[in-house]
C-alpha cells in the first residue's frame, strides 16, 4: 500500500496533462484560423472580382485580359470560358475562397 498514493498521483497528472494538451490543440487551430481571417477576406474578394471580370469575359468582351492584383491576390476560373455556373477560386497569402453564380 505504500506505493498507491504514488501511482493516483501520477495518473492524475497524466489526466490533466491529455485534458491541457487536447484544450491546446483546439485552441490553436481556433487561433490560427482567427490570424487567418484577414487573409480570407481578401481572397472572398479576388474570388468576386473573378466572377466579375468572367461575367464582363461572357456578355461583352471575350478578348479582355485576367486583371492584375496590387496586393498579390490572384484569382482562377475553374468553370469552362463561355459557360454557366462560373466557378471562381479566390487566393491570398495560403488561403482560398471560391464563389459560385449561375444565371
Amino acid at each position: 500500500m505504500k506505493g498507491t498514493a504514488l501511482i493516483y498521483v501520477i495518473l492524475t497528472i497524466g489526466i490533466i496533462l491529455n485534458i491541457a494538451f487536447f484544450m491546446s490543440a483546439i485552441f490553436a487551430a481556433k487561433l490560427r484560423l482567427s490570424f487567418d481571417f484577414p487573409n480570407s477576406v481578401i481572397a472572398l474578394y479576388a474570388a468576386d472580382s473573378g466572377i466579375e471580370w468572367q461575367i464582363y469575359n461572357q456578355l461583352k468582351n471575350p478578348d479582355a485580359v485576367q486583371p492584375l492584383f496590387t496586393n498579390d491576390a490572384s484569382f482562377s476560373v475553374v468553370s469552362p470560358p463561355g459557360a454557366f455556373p462560373i466557378k471562381v477560386i479566390g487566393k491570398f497569402r495560403g488561403v482560398s475562397r471560391a464563389l459560385e453564380i449561375s444565371l
